[in-house]
């Protein structure tokens, strides 16, 4: 059974900040992510986070979801809503849900086309 979004009430950012994904962003990790934030709350989603009134590597020092990931990619509120993708404020700041309207070849490209290339994530522990 689904349940609501958990929802803000957070004004969007403006288009020049950053958004932080943590991971490759691999078109099958995008669909299992959406797949489950689907099978949560009826609606195709991934999660990000706003880096808001900090640095990226601030960002990913104080965030828990992504301290445990490698690599991080990053883009900007404008660029992801030019292409066409809702982002909502959801959960605990500064966390955001980009909506996705389906899971196509094309929507999962168009999304991964917003982001840079994946950088090794500042905040991560040197392997070994």
């Amino acid at each position: 059974m689904t349940r609501p979004l958990p929802l803000r009430a957070d004004q969007p950012p403006d288009d020049a900040t950053v958004v932080l994904r943590a991971g490759v962003m691999a078109a099958a990790t995008i669909r299992r992510s959406a797949e489950r934030t689907f099978d949560a709350y009826a609606v195709y989603g991934i999660s990000v986070e706003g880096v808001i009134d900090e640095t990226v590597l601030d960002a990913c020092r104080h965030s828990e979801r992504i301290a445990n990931y490698r690599q991080i990619r990053l883009s900007t509120f404008g660029r992801v809503r030019n292409a066409g993708f809702a982002l909502l404020a959801t959960f605990e700041h500064p966390h955001f849900t980009i909506v996705l309207p389906d899971l196509s070849e094309l929507t999962v490209a168009r999304l991964g086309n917003c982001f840079d290339d994946p950088i090794p994530n500042p905040a991560a522990s040197p392997p070994g």
